[in-house]
């Protein structure tokens, strides 16, 4: 998996999430599928950031458009906790 790619669609997701004050950090990548995790500690509100479900799609589209080898993104949300 290129890394370079990888890293490129993380930094796209991660200026979308920023706008409502959240950021998301890169877990793993292999085997076709990218782990990710959502950070909140510096949103003023935790319920304004994109639901996972639609957060793990648009990641997906970001991280496939770049990498087609990647067909799963888990995000783990810690709103889930």
């Amino acid at each position: 998996m290129d890394q370079a790619l990888l890293d490129e669609a993380v930094d796209e997701l991660r200026a979308l999430v920023a706008l409502d004050g959240g950021d998301v950090e890169l877990l793993s990548a292999s085997g076709g599928a990218v782990a990710l995790r959502l950070i909140l500690e510096g949103a003023e509100c935790r319920e304004c950031v994109m639901p996972k479900e639609f957060l793990e799609q648009i990641a997906l589209d970001m991280v496939s458009t770049r990498l087609a080898e990647v067909g799963a993104v888990t995000i783990d949300d810690p709103r889930e906790a």
